[in-house]
C-alpha cells in the first residue's frame, strides 16, 4: 500500500480522528471500466482503500478482490471480481441487479426478469410481474404463464439480459462526473471505520454501511437494513434482500439460483427449474421437458 493510501486509511477512517488534506483522486478510474483481471489479482493482499474517483463516486477497494462502488445519492455496486459476481442497488431502492455465474436477476419498479444459466446453452427465462410468472427458455417455441389459475400458454417477450445492466442501474438518476469530486472526497473524510477483536472491519461512508470479514465476506446495508446485499469470495455466494425481492446463488456443492418476490418463486439448481406463484408450480425438468406439479 502507498504511504499516501495509508496515510488515508489511518486518517480517515479511524474512529473520532480529525481529517486531514490527504485525499486524492485515483488514475485508474480515468474510465467508467473495470480494472483488468491481472490488476485485481496483484492487487488481492493489499489493504483496504477508499477513493473518490474523477467521475464524482467512491470506490472502497477490500481485500479478496471485492470492491464496492457508491455514488453520492447511494446507489452502490457490488464487484466480486474473484468470482464473477455484481450486484448492484439504485439511489431510491426502486431497481437492483444481480449477476452470477448461475444467472442474472433485474428487478425494476414491480418486475423481476431472470435467466438461469445452463451449462448445455438452454439457458431459462423468467419474467416476474402482475399477471404471474411467465417463464421459457432459448430453445422452447412456447412461453408458459403460472397464475392464479394455474398454468397456460401466453404470449411474451424477455428482455435481452446479456449487457451489463448494473451499470444504467448504478448511474441513473444519481449525481456523478468531474463537478461532484469535491464533494465525494468531503464525504469520504467524514467516514467512520473500525475493526473488531475477531478482525471483521467495518465501514461506514455516506449512511452505507459495509463489514469485512477475515475470510472475505463482504456485508452492505442501507436505509435501517432494508437493502442488504452480501458476496464472499471464498464460495461464490451472493444475495440481494430489498422490499421488493429476495434473491440468491450459490456455486459449488449447493449451486443455485432463486428468486422470491412475495408469494412467486424461482429455483434452478442447474438442472430442474421450478417457478411458483399461488400455489400453482412449473417448469422444465432435468431433460428440458415442461412440468407441471
Amino acid at each position: 500500500m502507498s504511504n499516501l493510501a495509508a496515510e488515508f486509511r489511518k486518517e480517515i477512517f479511524a474512529p473520532h480522528a480529525r481529517p486531514r488534506s490527504v485525499f486524492t483522486t485515483h488514475n485508474n478510474y480515468s474510465q467508467m471500466d473495470e480494472p483488468s483481471y491481472q490488476a485485481w489479482r496483484d492487487l488481492e493482499n493489499m489493504e483496504p482503500a477508499a477513493i473518490a474517483t474523477p467521475h464524482g463516486t467512491m470506490s472502497l477497494r477490500l481485500h479478496s478482490r471485492i470492491r464496492v462502488d457508491m455514488t453520492l445519492d447511494r446507489s452502490v455496486r457490488v464487484i466480486n471480481f474473484k468470482n464473477n459476481i455484481v450486484l448492484a442497488l439504485n439511489g431510491n431502492g426502486s431497481a437492483s441487479a444481480l449477476l452470477h455465474p448461475n444467472g442474472r436477476i433485474h428487478q425494476y419498479g414491480s418486475r423481476v426478469e431472470i435467466m438461469a444459466h445452463d451449462v448445455n446453452g438452454n439457458n431459462k427465462l423468467a419474467k416476474m410481474w402482475y399477471k404471474g410468472v411467465s417463464f421459457s427458455s432459448e430453445q422452447c417455441a412456447l412461453v408458459y404463464l403460472v397464475d392464479s389459475a394455474g398454468t397456460r400458454t401466453t404470449t411474451d417477450n424477455f428482455s435481452n439480459m446479456n449487457c451489463d445492466f448494473s451499470l444504467p442501474i448504478f448511474y441513473n438518476d444519481c449525481r456523478y462526473g468531474p463537478m461532484h469530486v469535491q464533494e465525494a472526497v468531503e464525504t469520504l473524510k467524514s467516514a467512520q471505520y473500525w475493526s473488531t477483536d475477531d478482525g471483521v472491519e467495518n465501514w461506514i461512508i455516506n449512511n452505507i454501511r459495509i463489514s469485512q470479514t477475515t475470510d472475505g465476506l463482504v456485508r452492505i446495508a442501507r436505509n435501517s437494513n432494508k437493502y442488504q446485499l452480501r458476496t464472499s469470495p471464498s464460495n461464490g455466494t451472493a444475495s440481494l434482500t430489498t422490499p421488493f425481492l429476495h434473491c440468491t446463488a450459490s456455486m459449488g456443492d449447493t449451486s443455485h439460483l432463486f428468486v422470491r418476490r412475495g408469494e412467486r418463486r424461482m429455483h434452478y439448481d442447474g438442472n430442474i427449474f421450478i417457478v411458483r406463484n399461488a400455489g400453482h408450480s412449473a417448469g422444465f425438468d432435468e431433460k428440458n421437458q415442461l412440468k407441471v406439479y
